[in-house]
Order: C-alpha cells, then structure tokens, then sequence
C-alpha cells in the first residue's frame, strides 16, 4: 500500500552567510541580535539584495516533541496516523539509536543566522509498505552553528525517504550571530 507523509509544525528556514570581522562589528553595533536593526541594513552590511539571499540555507522543523506534527494518509485519503492525537508522542528512541542520522554544520565563528520562524507542512514523503508503523520512522537530524536543531527529512525502517516541499510559511525573520569570538 502507498502511503502519504506529512511533516510539519514549527520550524525554520536558515540561511547562512559567512561574514568578515568588519561585518560582525557592524551588525554587533547595531543590535542585531535585538531586531534594532531594519532589513535593508542589515542587507547592505551583507552585501545582498535580500538578508535571504545565501549559498546555503536548511530548512526543517524544530527537533522538539511540541513542534512536530505528522500526519500519515493511505492511498484512499483515510487518515492512518496522526501524532497530535497521541501523548507526548516522539520517535521511537530505540530506532532512533539503531539509524542514528546527525549532522552538525557550519560551527565556528563569523557566521550570520536569518532564521525565518515557519509553520505548516514542511515535507511531503511517499512510502510503499505493507502497513505502515510510526514507530519505524525516525528523523534525519541537522544542528546548525550548535544553535538550531531541525529535522530535515524522515528514515523508515532506515531507509532514507523522498521528500518534495509541502505548504508552510513564515511568520517573521530573526537574526543570531556565531556565539564564538
């Protein structure tokens, strides 16, 4: 049977940019971190059009029990599984162990996070099983600068599945810089 994932909830989009010290001071300077500076200022420190525009960006939902929903719908529409409706439900820690999937990107110091706080549905998967179990998912992890941790995609039974962007959206930039000096 083929079945329809949802992963949403509360979550982010970041975007990274790599600055210089000159950089670092000026947006220190004008309290960034605080929302005092505007975003056109904050773009031209940058040297971008927009504070959005970067190499690199992550986009997940936050690794939090209270911040994930998923909803899972078999090839009739019928609701199979709905984490809203259980507990305090989170992945199975055991799988979680067994395919542990962790990445920690761009630590260090003289980087800038435009973290665009979202919600909804960040991913849509497809999974082909006999029946599916929710306790067999577990998630694809990615801490970014020691500061965010998303989920970023879903394993089931290990194996790595497709994800395509689904419906969410921003509800408001904030701005962090690397902790380290």
């Amino acid at each position: 049977m083929k079945y329809k994932i949802k992963l949403g909830g509360r979550g982010a989009d970041i975007w990274i940019h790599d600055i210089n010290e000159d950089q670092k001071k000026l947006l220190k300077e004008g309290h960034v971190e605080l929302n005092q500076m505007e975003y056109e200022d904050i773009a031209e420190v940058l040297g971008k059009e927009q504070v959005d525009d970067s190499e690199e960006s992550f986009t997940g939902v936050y690794n939090r029990p209270d911040e994930i929903v998923i909803e899972v719908r078999d090839e009739n529409d019928n609701l199979i599984f709905d984490s809203t409706t259980q507990d305090e439900w989170y992945f199975d820690q055991d799988v979680m162990d067994e395919y542990f999937d962790h990445e920690s990107v761009h630590e260090g110091e003289n980087k800038f996070f435009v973290e665009s706080y979202s919600k909804g549905n960040f991913f849509q998967f497809e999974l082909e099983c006999d029946e599916f179990d929710p306790n067999k998912l577990s998630p694809q992890l990615t801490e970014i600068g020691e500061r965010f941790e998303l989920i970023t995609g879903l394993r089931y039974e290990g194996e790595i599945l497709e994800s395509e962007f689904d419906d969410y959206w921003g509800k408001g930039y904030y701005y962090h810089l690397s902790d380290e000096e």
